[in-house]
């Protein structure tokens, strides 16, 4: 997260907030829902409310690299 933010569920429920420097996991897997267009789904890392899975807003990330997750 480049920016202080937050992190929404798919009903667009806010449900928690992301500080700057958050690691922010995007999920692009078929089992989860697509992104929309100014937001990308996934994992954050550190939330103040706990680790949080939803959306949050593309302008707000910076690309740090790939992790390929082995199943």
């Amino acid at each position: 997260m480049n920016k202080k933010g937050q992190i929404w569920d798919a009903r667009g429920n806010r449900i928690g907030d992301v500080a700057p420097g958050t690691l922010f996991f995007r999920q692009e897997s078929a089992s989860y829902p697509s992104p929309v267009h100014d937001r990308y789904y996934g994992t954050v890392d550190e939330v103040i409310s706990g680790n949080a899975t939803g959306y949050v807003l593309r302008k707000k990330l910076d690309y740090v690299g790939d992790v390929e997750i082995c199943g």
